[in-house]
C-alpha cells in the first residue's frame, strides 16, 4: 500500500485486498447487482475516467493480473490498446458479462467511474506485494487529458 488515494472508501478497500482478491472498475453504464460493495466515484459524465481511476489505483495497489470486459477489444479498441500499454508488464485476459456479474458480489469493491466509453470495465487482481509485482509505474496524470 502506497497511500496516495484520498477517497476513504477506496483506500480502505485497497488496504483490505489480499492476494488474488478482485477489484472491479466499471463505467457508469455497467449494471451492478444489488448487494455489491460499490464505491461510486462518478462526478459528472467522464469524470473520473477509467484511465484516471486506474492510474490512481496503480499508485496504491500491487496488481498480479487483470481482465478487461470481453467486448472492449471489439467495441472500444482504442481503450483496449491504451490499457494493454499501461499494463504491459502484467498478465491480462478477458472476462464475460456473466463472469463479471458473478464476480462483483465477491469483489473487495466495485468502483464505478464516470466513464461513458463503450465497454470501459475491467478487473484488477491484488498481489501480495512480492518484489516481482512491485514494478514502478509512471502513473502521473493531467486531469485535462485522457
Amino acid at each position: 500500500m502506497k497511500h496516495t488515494i484520498i477517497n476513504a472508501q477506496l483506500s480502505y478497500a485497497l488496504s483490505q485486498a489480499r492476494h488474488g482478491d478482485a477489484i472491479v472498475l466499471c463505467d457508469a453504464n455497467m449494471p451492478v447487482p444489488n448487494g455489491c460493495p460499490i464505491i461510486d466515484l462518478s462526478l459528472v459524465r467522464g469524470v473520473p475516467s477509467l484511465v484516471q481511476t486506474l492510474k490512481a489505483m496503480l499508485n496504491d495497489m500491487v496488481v498480479e493480473r487483470y481482465q478487461v470486459f470481453e467486448l472492449m477489444p471489439q467495441y472500444n479498441p482504442e481503450m483496449y490498446v491504451k490499457l494493454e500499454g499501461m499494463l504491459e508488464r502484467i498478465p491480462g485476459g478477458t472476462v464475460s458479462k456473466g463472469e463479471l456479474q458473478a464476480l462483483m458480489p465477491k469483489a473487495k469493491a466495485v468502483v464505478r467511474t464516470g466513464d461513458f466509453g463503450s465497454c470501459c470495465t475491467m478487473v484488477l487482481y491484488s498481489a501480495s506485494g512480492m518484489d516481482k509485482y512491485m514494478e514502478k509505474f509512471d502513473c502521473s496524470f493531467d486531469l485535462t487529458k485522457n
